[in-house]
């Protein structure tokens, strides 16, 4: 198993228990979290039952019809101290609000708003948020994001249901 890029591979998800689903850009510092943070679990991540799925800036959630469980991670500005770890419960965000979708891009929440209309959401969304510090042009994450990537990565795999003491060693 190998990471898996939107829009090109996600039909090799099907059948996948588990998605693990890294969203940012790279090239923002801090804003690229989640990528960084799905480029190493799908290292350590082999198993046909999780898929580790790079989605870039544009989450193409469609493929993912199949899922009993999502994991989201993504850089989140909530207020706290940068480095701070959010985690929300699809029921912790208004997904189903009035607002009106948007067909030509559709966001992350607009997607689980449709999934949502066919009854086709996963049974279980969570979203890992990572408070950011450096959002600017430049490719690694800064220092206070970069330093809790090891509790994110064993919080993820806590959520999965996955930890092993041979996986903490890894992420430590």
């Amino acid at each position: 198993m190998g990471l898996t890029r939107s829009g090109r591979d996600l039909g090799s998800f099907q059948g996948s228990k588990v998605a693990i689903i890294g969203i940012g850009n790279l090239l923002l510092g801090d804003e690229g979290v989640g990528v960084h943070v799905a480029q190493r679990l799908a290292e350590m991540i082999h198993s046909d039952d999780i898929q580790v799925i790079d989605a870039g800036t544009s989450p193409d959630i469609f493929g993912l019809v199949d899922a009993q469980k999502v994991v989201i991670i993504d850089a989140a500005r909530a207020g706290g101290v940068p480095g701070t770890i959010y985690r929300f419960e699809l029921g912790d965000l208004n997904v189903n609000s009035e607002q009106p979708l948007s067909l030509h891009e559709l966001s992350l929440l607009d997607g689980l708003r449709v999934l949502s209309f066919l009854n086709r959401r996963p049974e279980s969304v969570v979203i890992i948020g990572i408070e950011p510090s450096t959002v600017d042009f430049r490719l690694e994450l800064s220092p206070q994001v970069e330093r809790k990537l090891p509790e994110v990565m064993r919080l993820i795999i806590s959520e999965i249901g996955g930890i092993t003491e041979q996986t903490m060693e890894v992420i430590r």
